[in-house]
């Protein structure tokens, strides 16, 4: 549980740093940038076991959105990812998760890879706040 945490948590400063801001500079082409972001709506009471499956539901929707429209070569491109709790009193009843693309390739590539690992990703996110009703 801690290692998903302290995950997410690197992986929000990440996304942090890779937006692009009014009147900052514009991200460099071979730098990574937040391409979307997406809010999930989770449960309201924690639920060790659903914060423990985020990881793999990521991993697993990546993947899939990597064989779908990356072949192997998904770092080329610079696809990832990044989770960040964005709940006010329990921190995962909503997470904010960031598609990630290399800026030179963010409008060629960005709205399939993004769509597919967002589709992907929703898909078992329900799929699981079905299981846990």
């Amino acid at each position: 549980m801690r290692r998903a945490l302290a995950a997410a948590a690197c992986a929000a400063l990440l996304s942090a740093c890779g937006g692009a801001r009014p009147g900052a500079k514009p991200v460099p082409p071979d730098q990574a940038a937040v391409y979307q972001k997406r809010v999930f709506k989770l449960v309201r009471i924690p639920d060790p076991d659903l914060e423990a499956s985020l990881e793999g539901m990521l991993s697993a929707s990546y993947d899939e959105a990597i064989k779908a429209h990356a072949g192997d070569r998904p770092l080329d491109i610079g696809f990832s990812y990044s989770l960040a709790p964005h709940g006010a009193a329990y921190p995962f009843s909503e997470i904010e998760v960031s598609c990630l693309i290399q800026a030179r390739y963010s409008r060629s590539r960005g709205p399939e890879l993004c769509g597919e690992f967002f589709r992907r990703l929703g898909g078992r996110i329900d799929a699981a706040l079905a299981a846990r009703q």
